[in-house]
């Protein structure tokens, strides 16, 4: 089963949102380096700020804490806030992991606001999907909290200096979950049966805050997944998604997520299943390829943390409606349309086992004339010429463990097919 967690359509929040009087306050000079780069050489942090508190997995009362980034010597009054979601399967992490912390620093010395969020961890036994379920409820229900928590500074004192209506929120591995569920949910039909709300909340949850809105204007998913790539609906919030293609931990396309490498918890959707699906209906999205790399490679990697720092802040400055000032840093030649998912596949067309130990076979309808297969990177690695044949084997052999791309030819069309060996 797929992970189901629709939030509600509650006209009440555009309702609460508006009746904050609040309005777009940030000033942006696209002529100035501001968001774009960093302009300030320290941060001032400030630990430990409850934000709410809830009920936790073990069922008791638990505070929501926060540590808030903002530029050292700031005169602006109203700045846009990145609303951070540290990582660890939803059963570990903090708030000041590095990679969460390396996030917060880097975009406060380009002037946002930053926040770096606990939320409730726990996945009690039995693992599996239901428990895991509540998990990410909790922790949407949490981040809500937190957006909600600035808005209400915002309206009544203004003590973190934010615009309440340019909020950023994104994550890493299970934060990039959080992330996306709380944009993307928005369908209180699929709710699940395990969720019980009178016990939990409804999704807007009882965290903290209540009276204001919870809305996000895009999402940065780091390695992340959704329960359905179907969350998103034409007409919702951008975002932008980084994800290595050799991810162990959150599958990169459509996959099977194991907790700990070894409980089966659910099928989701990756990043680039996210991508695809986003770009067939219209939803603006960037994504960019980690080539062969694996879960989080930006986590104690100078260098992937700096190509991860400036493809995102590229995409927000984007949505501040300015133009970088190097637009294009990172190309992505990585073609991310045209392939033929594990899920999604072509119906005339039999893949199994994919991803595989040795081997993958191919059942075609058609007749299968040849067969290239290349990397990541466009390298041609195998071809194979048959006579009039509607079964192959590609075999592994000595490639590496990850993900591969298959032309397959039947002499009148040539379909790409993702595989992968494991």
């Amino acid at each position: 089963m797929r992970l189901m967690i629709k939030s509600m359509v509650l006209p009440i929040i555009f309702t609460l949102f508006f009746s904050c009087n609040v309005r777009a306050q940030t000033f942006i000079d696209c002529n100035s380096l501001r968001y774009d780069q960093e302009v300030f050489s320290s941060v001032d942090i400030s630990s430990n700020i409850i934000y709410g508190s809830n009920i936790n997995a073990n069922n008791a009362s638990e505070n929501l804490i926060m540590d808030i980034y903002q530029p050292s010597g700031d005169t602006a009054q109203f700045r846009p806030l990145i609303v951070w979601v540290h990582g660890g399967s939803f059963i570990g992490g903090t708030k000041n992991d590095q990679d969460i912390t390396s996030l917060s620093m880097a975009f406060a010395k380009r002037g946002y606001v930053c926040a770096s969020i606990s939320y409730r961890l726990g996945i009690p036994v039995p693992i599996g999907e239901t428990n895991a379920t509540k998990a990410v409820y909790r922790a949407v229900q949490d981040m809500k909290a937190a957006v909600r928590f600035f808005r209400k500074d915002a309206a009544i004192s203004n003590t973190y200096k934010i615009d309440p209506e340019i909020i950023f929120g994104g994550g890493s591995s299970a934060g990039a979950f959080t992330a996306l569920h709380l944009a993307y949910l928005n369908e209180v039909s699929e709710l699940p049966s395990v969720i019980d709300t009178v016990a939990m909340g409804n999704i807007e949850g009882g965290s903290g805050n209540q009276g204001y809105a919870s809305e996000i204007n895009a999402v940065i998913n780091l390695c992340g997944a959704l329960g359905f790539k179907e969350y998103i609906i034409p007409g919702d919030i951008p975002f932008v998604s980084m994800h290595g293609t050799n991810d162990q931990t959150v599958p990169y396309s459509t996959d099977t997520i194991y907790l700990l490498g070894l409980f089966p918890i659910m099928e989701v959707d990756g990043s680039y299943a996210a991508n695809e699906y986003a770009n067939s209906i219209g939803v603006y999205n960037e994504m960019y390829t980690y080539f062969g790399s694996g879960h989080v490679p930006y986590l104690g990697n100078t260098a992937y943390m700096d190509t991860t720092i400036r493809f995102v802040s590229n995409f927000l400055y984007d949505q501040l409606n300015c133009t970088p000032g190097d637009p294009s840093p990172l190309p992505n030649t990585f073609i991310t349309t045209g392939l033929i998912s594990v899920i999604d596949r072509d119906p005339t067309l039999k893949i199994y086992p994919n991803p595989a130990n040795h081997v993958v076979n191919i059942e075609s309808e058609d007749a299968i004339d040849s067969y290239k297969l290349f990397d990541l990177t466009g390298r041609l690695l195998q071809t194979e010429i048959f006579s009039n044949r509607n079964s192959v084997e590609v075999q592994r052999g000595n490639l590496p463990v990850g993900f591969y791309i298959l032309n397959l030819n039947t002499g009148t069309t040539e379909k790409k097919i993702k595989i992968s060996f494991n």
